[in-house]
Order: C-alpha cells, then structure tokens, then sequence
C-alpha cells in the first residue's frame, strides 16, 4: 500500500523473510525545484553552481527523497555527499539508493545489520522509455527474456523489466566493483511467482564479486512507471 503525503509517497518493498523496505518518492513539476527553499534546504557538492538547472533539480529531488526517508525511519536528517565518480556517499551503518526520472525521485534507506542486506539498488523508469529499449545483448540473452515471459510478464514490458533491474543490479554491485563493468557480466536465472529475481554474476569482477555471486530483485508497477530494486 502506498501511502500519498503532499508531494511525496511511500512504497512498502517486502523482501523474503517479511523484512520491508520503505521506498520515499519525491514528486516534482519540472523547473519548481533550483533558486527556492528547496534548493536552500540541501547541501550541494563541489562544481554544483556550474551545472545545468535540470542536472540541479535531479540532484535536488534524489536528497529530498532522501531526506523524506530520513524523516520517515525517525533517524538523523544527515547530507548525503556525493562521491568523485557520483555514488551517494552513505553514512556509517546505513546503505540505500537513489534514483531519479525528469519529474520524480525515489530513495530507500535502511539499516544493512538489521536485515542482513549489505547494498541496495533501486531504479525508476517510466513505461515510454520501453519505445526507445532494443533486445540487443548489451541489455540481455534471449534466454533472460524467455525467463521473464514464461514467468507472466507481458512481451513489451520484458525489455524495460530487464534493462531497469540490471540497472538496479549494477547500484548494488558498485560500491564492492568500484568500476564500471557490462550488463552482460550479469545473469537472470531464475524468476519465482513472477516477483522474485535471481540474478548471477557471470565473470569475477573483484575480490568480493568472484564469478558465481547471487543477488536478487523484484519489481512493482504504478502509475506511469517501473521500480526495481535488487540487492546482495
């Protein structure tokens, strides 16, 4: 059930296990967010002045997500710095993920200890973006998408399902790769109920993320748009 409050939402996430995750959505009018008190309201990085207003009010959007989770959890409103390569920067004991469209942002934001979690990635996309997704092998096999279908999910929606939970998977993935690495080097293999994704990585991208190394996702549909989420 999500829960609407003034320009902001809540979507549950319910993981294996009955753990929850609360996703906070953040929505905005396109061009209503730079030189207001919402502007003034969030810490910016170093270069911010030089950027272009949409790149601002994306930036913008993603922390006041964040700071509505923030709120939400009853935990310390805390700036989330942006690191040089542009990962969120979380603080000590807490991990979660941003993502943003043109007119919305979402952030999750937990505790990892509490529920055994050590990385998160969500991600949003709207469903006019599957008119510009191809089934080419930079997104996925045949075989992933074959998964996807045989599970329920509908033909035109498998390319944007695929792309947006890779997506997912490369947040979660990157603070242990530190580098960027292909879609390709990671693998659907299995889909229970037509919610639950398990996902393989198919090469040994670092020390920590050797070839063989499991995560899962899952997915919601609502109004307009695609989330996704997957985690390790």
């Amino acid at each position: 059930m999500d829960v609407k409050v003034s320009g902001y939402s809540q979507t549950q996430i319910l993981l294996p296990g009955s753990h929850v995750l609360h996703v906070s959505h953040f929505v905005f009018k396109e061009g209503s967010l730079v030189a207001t008190d919402y502007e003034v309201s969030v810490a910016k990085p170093s270069g911010y002045n030089n950027w272009r207003n949409k790149r601002k009010e994306t930036f913008l959007a993603g922390r006041l997500a964040v700071k509505h989770a923030q709120n939400f959890l009853s935990v310390p409103e805390v700036d989330i710095a942006k690191s040089e390569d542009g990962a969120p920067v979380w603080p000590n004991e807490y991990t979660g993920s941003i993502s943003h469209t043109d007119n919305q942002a979402v952030a999750v934001l937990f505790r990892s200890l509490q529920i055994g979690i050590q990385y998160i990635g969500i991600d949003l996309e709207p469903f006019g973006n599957a008119e510009m997704l191809n089934v080419t092998d930079s997104i996925g096999l045949q075989c992933e998408f074959e998964i996807l279908i045989s599970a329920g999910v509908k033909k035109e929606l498998s390319i944007l399902l695929l792309f947006s939970l890779k997506e997912s998977v490369y947040k979660s993935l990157y603070p242990m790769v530190g580098e960027f690495f292909d879609f390709r080097d990671v693998e659907l293999t299995s889909c229970e109920g037509g919610e639950y994704f398990e996902f393989q990585v198919k090469r040994q991208l670092s020390q920590r993320v050797p070839l063989g190394f499991v995560l899962h996702g899952g997915y919601k549909e609502q109004e307009g748009h695609l989330l996704t989420w997957a985690y390790c």
